[in-house]
């Protein structure tokens, strides 16, 4: 048989279903530059966009054929989603090809000899599955001329062997996550459609989760109104649901899609328990076919979720009828699981608090004191009566120990009392439990207030009482006695109590907990001074944490603030930094208190470059955060007046520095709370010393003083204080007009600060060029990783890019263009590069 191939093509199609040229381009449309090139430079026979309605398949495809090189030919089919049988299908491309009328073997023979370079565009492929369909359309790819290129979009995947094109590289395939507009380019949007709205960027995107069809709708529901961006501008979207997604869907599916969307995540067998025995499955694998805005969740195999905007529109179409009952019977799934977080969700949207509760017992003391979910119970504590939170002893110890956990010290008091309301019992031995559950709070407690009498009293009972059991609750009793001894001083103590609670750990099989441990083992090398020592053992813990399937938890986020540290100590600067700033990231994403400690870090980085307003606002960042989570003052208070009162005192405020530091030693001395907070041993004594440091500048003599500070912390092992204490006493000696033991000190001083590595002191200013910077004698340097940062911006990388390129958050990203700006004098990245560039920094 001999094929028919006409020299020529004539593209204009007397057909309904096939149109001559691509479609014109929508009003406000953007070039998908970066998507195009990537569909346009790689050369291969199936070319494939695949994604639910509104994800702009149609527009990048017809930008594409736009773009077709001279010599080839661009043919436009578009099949509207209409059911098409493989005989419709063959038709419609004869037609379109010029071909002779005829059945599906003499369309294969003429593609086969086709001798032209075609691009063949099928816009808006059959929505229904229909395997008889896509495997006719397997044969056509198969048959087809090598000049022949194919261009598919559709809501759904085809059933063809798209596997073998791929190993092929015959198959280039782009997603609904690839084809979502990024924050970049929907900025781009708004300049070019509605300048005036920039500030709704962020909000649209939020929103649309980067889908093209909100966003467009979004914005065109709120013309004319004012400049926020609410939600009820969704109506058009849902009028857009209504027409393009559920028009014409099978009721069954509809009604399974309307339900899955109240359901943040499923799989198969939920969707079994759901939707019904024998049916749920079958419907979730027919939502999926037809490309119904189901996506399976990244890392999770096998389990999925409805497209959050798509489900939000889905939720509010729902709020005539009820889905109490569809939670409640997801609840009962989760919890028969073992998945108390998502039993206790649901019971809780069900409308059943009583449920809620009752799964809530389930969770383990050992989840709890590992830190996993705290905030989750937090924010239940606020949807569940307070009655039902005291209604068990289980409940009450749960919620007391979240409480102690996140500092609220005195709610955590009121609730472990409410044991009492449980005493005596006939179980003798459940009251001894009880009791020492009790003590071992309030062991806890007491040492978070700093009142070391009564915390090593009930810790020494709470653990001679705690059966074997509540080896999570021992732990945590073991590491506030290490704590305590740091805090104190008695650092050989401290030694022998937390090597003892690391093999008590290590017998229980819980990484959590060794890696909470070995936070106190670093923090007492830290305050021997050996930063090398502290930072490695950390680092090799941090690793092995990484590489734990165990669920996340604020421990990686402690430790990345402690590394950032000790990074610090070292004068790793840029290192530093990056570690503070992700433990930072880290520790707000958990809402633990140990931010206040990312916070103070920055604080501290702002100060060494003299950057005195930074700091500060560091510090009130630190602040509203503790006060915001109701975190105990005793806890952060101190070391946050201590910070201050070092700047203070750079800003010559010296009497507003000496008042905040006698009010914090007094106040210690008058409550008998003489503990330092368990992540800041050195309180106390650099309390002392600074407060010395101001009186020695008013001229005070401070010698004797600063010698019996030093005397104490050479005989604790504090080597790096020690280090301090010398130069102290130097300038001290220099002032009175000693030289020679002036000298004989700093020559000390120095000799151990060398040793230990001991590069930057606490809250100590860089005394290099940074100094004279902020003296007005010229701009501050960039650091080497800032300069990194403003390279890949003169290159017109994107703050997304940047962060990916140098692996590390884009909310770190951010913080450096920011500092850049900052120390540059600018306020744009563009008059940062110029700047820089002017300066020989580029």
């Amino acid at each position: 048989m001999t094929a028919h191939a006409p020299a020529s093509v004539t593209p204009l199609v007397p057909s309904s279903c096939a149109r001559a040229t691509p479609p014109r381009q929508p009003p406000g449309h953007i070039r998908r530059a970066p998507l195009q090139r990537r569909l346009l430079q790689q050369d291969c026979r199936l070319r494939l966009l695949v994604g639910p309605a509104g994800f702009g398949k149609s527009v990048l495809l017809a930008d594409c054929a736009r773009a077709a090189p001279a010599g080839c030919t661009a043919l436009w089919l578009s099949c509207a989603g209409q059911p098409w049988s493989p005989a419709t299908l063959c038709a419609q491309l004869a037609l379109a090809l010029g071909y002779p009328p005829g059945g599906e073997a003499q369309l294969l023979a003429c593609l086969e000899h086709e001798p032209r370079h075609l691009w063949l565009f099928l816009d808006d492929y059959p929505r229904a599955p229909d395997a008889a369909l896509d495997a006719c359309l397997e044969r056509l790819l198969g048959a087809a001329a090598d000049g022949i290129r194919w261009w598919l979009g559709s809501r759904r995947r085809p059933t063809c062997n798209l596997p073998r094109l791929l190993l092929e590289g015959e198959l280039l395939e782009l997603s609904a996550a690839d084809l979502c507009f990024s924050g970049e380019e929907v900025g781009a949007w708004l300049r070019q459609v509605a300048a005036t709205r920039l500030a709704w960027a962020d909000s649209l995107l939020a929103q649309s989760r980067g889908w093209p069809a909100a966003l467009r709708l979004c914005l065109l529901a709120a013309q004319g109104e004012p400049g926020v961006l609410v939600p009820e501008h969704d109506g058009l979207l849902r009028e857009y649901i209504e027409h393009e997604v559920l028009h014409g869907l099978p009721r069954e599916l509809e009604q399974a899609l309307g339900r899955l969307a109240q359901i943040p995540r499923f799989n198969a067998e939920l969707c079994e328990h759901l939707l019904g025995v024998g049916e749920g499955a079958d419907w979730l694998q027919a939502l999926r076919a037809r490309g119904l805005f189901i996506d399976e969740l990244e890392g999770q195999a096998g389990w999925y979720e409805v497209f959050a905007p798509m489900a939000a529109l889905l939720q509010q179409r729902a709020k005539g009828g009820s889905c109490a009952r569809l939670h409640l019977q997801a609840s009962q799934w989760f919890a028969a699981c073992g998945d108390t977080r998502s039993a206790v969700e649901h019971a809780l949207k069900g409308g059943q608090p009583e449920v809620a509760a009752s799964f809530l017992e389930r969770f383990t003391e050992e989840q709890v004191l590992q830190g996993q979910d705290l905030a989750l119970i937090l924010r239940w504590r606020g949807e569940l009566p307070e009655s039902l939170l005291l209604s068990t002893p289980r409940l009450i110890l749960l919620n007391a120990w979240v409480l102690l956990l996140v500092g609220r010290l005195d709610e955590a008091q009121a609730c472990a009392d409410q044991l009492a309301r449980f005493q005596p019992r006939a179980d003798g031995e459940r009251t001894v439990e009880l009791f020492a559950q009790w003590q071992a709070l309030s062991g806890i407690l007491a040492f978070g207030r700093g009142c070391a009498e009564q915390a090593r009293r009930h810790l020494a009972e709470a653990l001679a009482r705690l059966p074997e059991q509540a080896w999570a609750q021992s732990l945590l009793c073991r590491s506030a006695l290490t704590q305590m001894a740091i805090g104190e001083g008695r650092l050989e103590q401290a030694q022998r109590l937390g090597y003892e609670a690391l093999k008590q750990a290590r017998r229980c099989g819980s990484a959590v907990f060794e890696a909470l441990l070995e936070l106190d083992h670093g923090l007492l090398l830290e305050s021997r001074g050996e930063f090398a020592r502290a930072q490695a053992l950390l680092q090799r813990v941090y690793e092995q944490l990484e590489a734990q399937p165990a669920r996340s938890s604020p421990v990686r986020g402690r430790m990345l603030l402690r590394l950032g540290r000790l990074a610090l100590r070292q004068g790793q600067l840029e290192q530093a930094a990056d570690q503070l700033q992700t433990g930072l990231d880290e520790a707000l994403r958990h809402e633990d208190p140990g931010a206040f400690h990312g916070f103070l870090g920055l604080a501290e980085l702002a100060a060494r470059q003299r950057d005195i307003p930074g700091a500060f606002a560091h510090l009130a960042e630190a602040e509203r955060l503790m006060q915001r989570q109701r975190v105990a003052d005793t806890l952060y208070r101190g070391v946050l007046l201590l910070a201050s009162s070092r700047l203070w005192l750079w800003q010559g405020h010296r009497p507003r520095a000496r008042e905040a530091l006698s009010r914090v030693l007094e106040h210690g001395q008058r409550h008998r709370a003489l503990l330092p907070p368990a992540t800041f041993p050195e309180l106390l004594p650099r309390l002392r010393q600074l407060l010395l440091r101001v009186e020695l500048e008013q001229g005070a003599d401070v010698r004797q003083s600063l010698r019996v500070q030093l005397d104490q912390a050479l005989a604790e092992g504090r080597q790096a204080l020690a280090g301090e204490l010398w130069l102290s006493l130097a300038e001290a000696c220099a002032a009175a007009g000693d030289a020679p033991a002036a000298a004989q000190a700093r020559q000390a001083g120095q000799a151990l600060r060398q040793r230990l590595n001991y590069r930057c002191l606490w809250f100590e200013a860089d005394e290099g060029p940074a100094g004279s910077a902020a003296n007005g004698d010229g701009p501050t340097p960039l650091s080497g990783r800032e300069v990194t940062v403003l390279r890949l911006i003169a290159q017109g990388c994107s703050n997304q890019e940047v962060a990916e390129q140098l692996y590390i958050s884009l909310h770190t990203v951010k913080t450096h263009a920011r500092r850049i700006n900052g120390k540059l004098g600018v306020t744009r990245r563009t008059q940062a590069v110029a700047r820089a560039k002017a300066l020989g920094l580029l």
